[in-house]
């Protein structure tokens, strides 16, 4: 039976794949456009395992947030290749899994959560861009107020959890602590959170570089004092310097916020997603 480029144009936009692709895929199945499919997912799935161990570099993170703020999901999808990140089915396909991330019960996903439909899926687009596609991770939030940042490009993302009154200040307050969040890289919310022996492990390496110095020990801790409380608005989101007021705190910022919206406010956890992290 002749090959018509009609035929083969109706291929390709069924399938997304090639043009030769989509032209042997039908002689294979003697013209037949339904059986031309089949070859072609069948085929693509073959090629898609041949992929798999190749470097997967690149990607995108992508955000999904429920109706009401009350849950939010942020997936990372991998693949080898800034140009593939940046079109519109891999950027698609990550939209896919922040959503599907959002409508599972998990708290945290990993690959060998992913469901049947959904590694098929990437094996599907596998076959039709060419590269290796991995989904490497995904969180789920809920409860409380949600909102988040996807930094320019994609690579960096987000997720920000509030309790306070549901009001468009308290999601303006999220997101510019997603913001915060996103340029600062704190480690935790506050100082509470900061585990007992990584606080001892910094007093040790400060403790370290003072000594040999002469200083009265008295003098010596008060120094080390001095840089914990340093170290803390750092690595705390509360005691950071606020990005957009630098000589206030994020504390201090998220007080005068609550007071203006009626009720306090608390930052209960956050999510950040780097690409490759």
């Amino acid at each position: 039976m002749a090959i018509t480029t009609d035929d083969i144009k109706k291929l390709r936009e069924m399938t997304g794949a090639g043009m030769m692709v989509c032209k042997e895929a039908l002689q294979h199945s003697d013209g037949d456009v339904q059986r031309a499919v089949e070859y072609l997912r069948k085929k693509g799935i073959a090629t898609a395992e041949k992929k798999v161990g190749r470097a997967t570099g690149d990607g995108l993170v992508d955000i999904a947030l429920a109706a009401d703020g009350t849950s939010a999901a942020m997936a990372e999808i991998n693949c080898e290749t800034d140009f593939v990140a940046k079109t519109d089915q891999f950027k698609a396909l990550a939209k896919a899994f922040a959503q599907w991330a959002l409508e599972q019960p998990k708290p945290a996903l990993a690959p060998e959560d992913l469901p049947q439909d959904k590694a098929d899926l990437i094996k599907q687009t596998v076959a039709t861009i060419g590269e290796n596609i991995q989904f490497k991770r995904a969180v789920r939030l809920e409860g409380g107020i949600h909102e988040g940042y996807i930094h320019l490009g994609s690579k960096l993302g987000v997720l920000v959890q509030l309790a306070g009154p549901d009001t468009p200040g308290l999601r303006t307050l999220g997101r510019e602590l997603a913001m915060q969040v996103a340029a600062s890289s704190p480690l935790v919310v506050s100082r509470s959170e900061v585990r007992p022996e990584m606080v001892e492990k910094e007093k040790d390496i400060y403790r370290e570089q003072l000594r040999g110095s002469g200083k009265p020990e008295q003098v010596i801790e008060k120094i080390v004092t001095g840089k914990l409380d340093k170290y803390y608005s750092e690595i705390c989101l509360l005691e950071q310097p606020f990005v957009k007021e630098p000589q206030r705190t994020v504390e201090a910022v998220i007080k005068d916020r609550a007071a203006a919206l009626g009720g306090p406010v608390t930052v209960k956890r956050f999510v950040r997603f780097r690409l490759n992290e």
